[in-house]
């Protein structure tokens, strides 16, 4: 390959051509050293000194240009041209950075071509008045204002640079000097510690080591303990929000009693001096790259002026996405509360308890997700059917067909004032009630899917699931069968609920013969039946008795509750051909299985979660592609 000409004198220009200043791109360069990232940190920058043949300087390669400059391993000599970059100037015009987002190889070990080129830094001390007007600036401003050094870099265009903590801090770092960092932007308040330059929670890194926030806290945690080898101690977490992100914080042991007794929810504080290390994903639902530790020098003053600091921040996804979306990762959901199931306590093998709530969320994408509440919010959670509630960091799962579960960091907010809110609402009440949903994961319909060979391929049978000990796992199991119907049981097949709306607790007939209930603390007329239906399910290997749920069994019945109950008065003859006509009917049966303890016995109890008629086409397809996978081997 020929000689490959530099861009002789360009990095000068970069800072005294408005042309060049404001478009710093395809600029060839020669690598004159390098200060690589040494793999121990997440940050993924690396610091260059790049030179055009006259002069040389810093450039920070960051984000996906340090992985690319790494991956190629790229060496002193190498030339590359700058495809995507911003110049930045810090320290009141005394020093120079590029910052590159991306770069293509042009040659690579060629010789420097000049090794005594000028550091930009020192020549352009003595032509500061040679720099472009944005440089320049005003100085009588800047005195006035001495925090404005620390500002955003501000471009030609005009489009802030959230860059310039990270270049400034890396410059130093070759150099060995402190600059003050970046802030966005930098605001003064006085001499409390409240007067040092305000940051975006989005630019808080390890190299920077003056800092302030001003966020509220959007989560706080309860203090929990821990007890193992190494001793004892407890720790306590909240969640900082601004307008740019949030950022999770840590509290261990006095500190965490301390922290936990200042911080409150929902209020504004100006947060410094606590210590930033790379975040711990396993235990966070948050993207940022770091988290906070409070300790003894940390600084939380509670700060009365919380405009244009958000209360919530939410990354919403559709509930029908949920199924796209990798199993333990955490996500964003708003939906309306469709079903409330009782709480009931789960036992692990090691002999812990936890209490356990299921609730249905539907949405406008008319999909159905169970969500798994836990321990105090399962006891105490008293949200009605119909309400909208958004839930942030709560966790997918995948076990037995994709579902949510609350998390130690999940925040459930109870009717929120957003506007993604009263749009759902106002969807649910003029039509979204009367819809039909689909639930989501491997509780679809089988026959219905383009991935119905799938879902058929992991049925199981009831010899299975009963030889496997399903449901004895601490939060149950979940299994698919295909099933005929032996049995109903209609002696007990439903049971009278409170007749108000968003309520479907037990209801007690009086002796003036109204309904009450002691939950609304009414007398109504008359209830509003629901199913509890037993049956017996039997295949070729087994039988199992499962109990369907009002969802499940007026699907099954095509009727409600109620006027089943009122057909089993008054039509007895339409009452048994309802019933009996399903009798040795095959299903696709989605089972959930759990242990429950009564009596001080310990049994397994199954319940229907869908039911879905075979779509028989699918099941004569699976077979045939199984046959020929026989016939093949």
């Amino acid at each position: 390959m020929a000689d490959t000409e530099l861009s002789k004198g360009d990095l000068f220009s970069l800072f005294t051509k408005e042309e060049r200043y404001s478009n710093p791109i395809n600029g060839v360069y020669q690598i004159f050293n390098t200060k690589k990232n040494d793999g121990t940190s997440t940050n993924r920058k690396n610091i260059v000194l790049m030179s055009d043949g006259v002069y040389y300087m810093k450039m920070l390669f960051r984000n996906e240009a340090a992985d690319k400059f790494q991956s190629q391993e790229l060496q002193k000599g190498d030339i590359v041209r700058i495809t995507a970059a911003d110049a930045v100037s810090l320290k009141n015009k005394t020093r120079f950075v590029v910052l590159v987002d991306d770069f293509e190889l042009v040659d690579a070990g060629k010789e420097l071509v000049n090794p005594n080129s000028t550091f930009l830094n020192t020549y352009m001390a003595a032509h500061i008045n040679e720099l472009v007007p944005e440089l320049k600036g005003d100085d009588e401003a800047n005195d006035a204002h001495p925090a404005a050094e620390n500002s955003t870099t501000t471009g030609i265009s005009g489009t802030a640079t959230n860059s310039g903590a990270a270049a400034a801090s890396a410059t130093n770092s070759m150099t060995g000097q402190s600059d003050r960092p970046l802030g966005n932007p930098a605001t003064s308040f006085g001499n409390s510690s409240k007067s040092k330059p305000i940051f975006a929670i989005e630019q808080l890194s390890p190299y920077q080591n003056v800092w302030t926030i001003k966020a509220r806290v959007s989560f706080k945690g309860e203090i929990k303990t821990w007890s193992n080898q190494r001793g004892e101690g407890k720790l306590f977490n909240v969640n900082f929000l601004d307008t740019s992100g949030e950022i999770r914080a840590t509290a261990f042991n006095d500190m965490a009693t301390k922290y936990y007794e200042i911080l409150q929810e929902g209020k504004v504080y100006y947060v410094s001096k606590a210590r930033l290390q790379p975040a711990k994903p396993q235990f966070s639902n948050l993207s940022h790259p770091y988290e906070l530790s409070l300790d003894r020098e940390s600084v939380v003053e509670e700060c009365q002026d919380d405009i244009n600091v958000p209360k919530t921040h939410f990354n919403f996804i559709k509930l029908d996405t949920v199924q796209n979306q990798e199993a333990n990762s955490t996500v964003d959901v708003l939906g309306i509360i469709k079903t409330v199931n009782d709480a009931f306590t789960l036992t692990s093998r090691a002999g812990k308890t936890f209490d356990r709530r299921d609730i249905v969320l539907v949405d406008d994408s008319n999909s159905s997700i169970n969500v798994g509440l836990w321990n105090t919010l399962a006891k105490e959670f008293n949200m009605p059917e119909g309400s909208v509630v958004a839930i942030k960091g709560v966790r997918v799962s995948d076990f037995g067909g994709k579902s949510l579960t609350m998390g130690f960091t999940s925040n459930l907010i109870p009717n929120p004032e957003i506007p993604e809110a009263y749009a759902l609402k106002g969807w649910y009440d003029s039509e979204g009630h009367s819809a039909n949903f689909t639930a989501l994961g491997q509780d679809n319909v089988p026959g219905a899917s383009p991935n119905a060979g799938k879902f058929i391929a992991q049925r199981i049978s009831i010899g299975k699931a009963i030889a496997d000990n399903l449901g004895k796992s601490d939060a149950g199991d979940y299994f698919s069968i295909r099933a005929a119907i032996s049995f109903l049981k209609v002696d007990n097949f439903a049971y009278p609920a409170c007749s108000n709306k968003d309520c479907n607790k037990k209801a007690i007939q009086s002796t003036d013969g109204t309904w009450r209930c002691e939950k609304c603390n009414t007398d109504n007329e008359k209830p509003e039946w629901r199913y509890i239906l037993t049956l017996s399910i039997m295949d070729e290997t087994g039988q199992l008795w499962v109990v369907l749920f009002n969802e499940q069994a007026e699907q099954l019945l095509g009727v409600s509750a109620t006027k089943l109950t009122d057909l089993k008065e008054k039509d007895p003859k339409e009452f048994s051909r309802l019933t009996q006509n399903l009798q040795m009917n095959q299903y696709d049966f989605r089972i959930r299985a759990r242990e429950d303890n009564y009596n001080d016995q310990t049994r397994i109890r199954y319940s229907v979660s869908n039911i879905h008629q075979l779509n028989y086409k699918a099941e004569a397809d699976f077979l045939a592609a199984e046959l020929s996978k026989a016939f093949l081997e």
